[in-house]
């Protein structure tokens, strides 16, 4: 699921995103599945495997921990929101979110795909 979370965050604008989603919710459809009826042990295995991926010398690096996060933030929440049941896939993202900020150490958030549309709008939240 992580192969190309490099390709879809370079050049991040609107309508790239909105492709790139498309892509992504059809390409890990089976896998964002298996994540919405996920439960702890499995969410575990799954940060603690991208982490022990992406790490180098058992730890993962500030820049790549950033992209790792943001990847999560705007792709595979988003898709597991948009994939399964509102209330299952919302109660499955908020414990992937509380290990996976165990994992990495973090304190990351999630959002819904139609708020990043909107915000695309805002200049990206105001940011670009």
């Amino acid at each position: 699921m992580f192969n190309d979370y490099e390709i879809l965050l370079t050049g991040f604008n609107r309508n790239k995103y909105i492709k790139n989603m498309e892509v992504f919710k059809e390409k890990y459809k089976d896998d964002l599945s298996a994540l919405t009826d996920g439960d702890e042990g499995m969410y575990r295995s799954f940060a603690e495997a991208v982490y022990k991926k992406y790490s180098f010398l058992g730890k993962v690096g500030k820049m790549k921990k950033k992209d790792l996060n943001l990847f999560m933030i705007y792709y595979v929440f988003p898709a597991m929101l948009l994939n399964g049941g509102k209330d299952k896939a919302t109660a499955a993202c908020d414990l992937l979110l509380k290990t996976w900020n165990d994992v990495f150490g973090t304190d990351i958030s999630y959002l819904e795909y139609a708020t990043i549309v909107e915000g695309f709008n805002n200049k990206l939240f105001g940011v670009i």
